[in-house]
């Protein structure tokens, strides 16, 4: 059976990136040997998402130096590290999980009949012009990038980057029973950080005219006392349920009517298919890059042009006002998202390209 590695950094964040790359090493156990290999120090217990007994995981016990023009950052130390533990395992293909791994994975392969592929979950542009230039580069130095979205691939090939490829992000919460779109509270999941959003959200629905709803911010993150205090300034506290993130997230989607999304910047919005999968309908900023590739706007969901508060507050008085629109909405949503984003429906993408 080929082995295939997912190299990434850690394990131990609720968050996208580590939520995928658990969810696509179960997805592949059953057809390769899936093993994850992390460069922080690792424990199950710290891990807060399940991991198949089939897929190993092995730390490196070291750190990731993210400084690209310093000593430091060329990371030699983890670089020898982990070609050591090529030499001895041998694995056929190598996930690089987003582009600053492959710092590690290019020069530890060197003379090694590995295959190589990056994982990128953000936009190129996401970040510093340095950092563009640098995701750029790096699909010339591995076999097959991965981005999330047409709109990514676009981007990428903008630059000149070769060998892309997309495959969008899935999951597997459709199994749940859905929303019957019948409890009055709105839900916002993600990080509380700038790029979500949420400062934004909050001003948003001290505007939004829904008298008994709810809204509720499930996540924590660096901002979160910010926000909170945000919310308090506006006299919010009646409106507002601030939760930290939980693995129970499909319970919270199944309480909820209505999913808004109030991100500056995106790469595939996992938490955007997971609430269309559990029958939610969605208000969002269009933001840059994948919303318009993930929702129907007017069909099962609503999209305002990007950190416009206004639209975006009367965009959710005025699906909040209908009943009969957030159901329809939210059953044409979970077909959508079932037929484009669940595991059947992507596995065969990663087959090809490890293939």
């Amino acid at each position: 059976m080929r082995k295939v590695w997912l190299f990434c950094e850690g394990l131990h964040h609720r968050a996208g990136i580590e939520r995928m790359t658990v969810e696509l090493a179960n997805l592949l156990c059953g057809d390769y040997e899936v093993k994850i290999v992390v460069i922080d120090p690792f424990d199950y217990e710290s891990c807060p998402y399940t991991i198949d007994r089939q897929v190993k995981v092995e730390s490196l016990n070291a750190s990731f130096c993210k400084q690209l023009l310093s000593i430091a950052g060329l990371n030699i130390p983890l670089i020898k590290s982990f070609r050591n533990l090529i030499k001895i395992e041998r694995p056929d293909v190598i996930i690089s999980v987003a582009t600053p791994m492959a710092r590690i994975v290019a020069p530890a392969i060197v003379g090694k009949k590995i295959r190589h592929i990056t994982w990128e979950h953000f936009n190129i542009n996401a970040g510093s012009r340095v950092g563009a230039v640098y995701k750029a580069l790096i699909p010339w130095f591995v076999n097959t990038t991965v981005v999330l979205t047409e709109a990514d691939a676009e981007a990428f090939r903008h630059m000149k980057s070769p060998r892309i490829k997309v495959i969008p992000n899935f999951t597997s919460i459709g199994k749940n029973e859905p929303s019957k779109c019948d409890n009055k509270t709105v839900i916002a999941v993600g990080r509380h950080t700038l790029q979500k959003g949420f400062d934004l959200l909050i001003r948003a629905w001290a505007k939004t005219d829904a008298p008994g709803w709810t809204l509720k911010i499930v996540g924590s993150g660096v901002d979160r006392e910010s926000n909170e205090a945000l919310a308090r300034k506006m006299n919010l506290e009646d409106r507002i349920e601030f939760k930290d993130a939980t693995p129970r997230i499909a319970e919270e989607y199944k309480q909820a009517s209505c999913f808004v999304l109030s991100s500056r910047f995106e790469g595939l919005v996992l938490v955007l298919i997971e609430a269309k999968m559990m029958g939610l309908p969605t208000v969002c900023f269009d933001c840059p890059n994948s919303p318009k590739e993930v929702v129907r706007d007017g069909y099962d969901g609503i999209l305002v042009p990007p950190e416009d508060i206004d639209a975006l507050s009367n965009s959710l008085t005025k699906i909040l006002k209908d009943p009969n629109m957030l159901k329809k909405m939210g059953e044409r949503g979970r077909n959508d998202a079932i037929s484009r984003y669940s595991p059947e429906a992507i596995k065969g993408l990663w087959l090809n390209i490890l293939d």
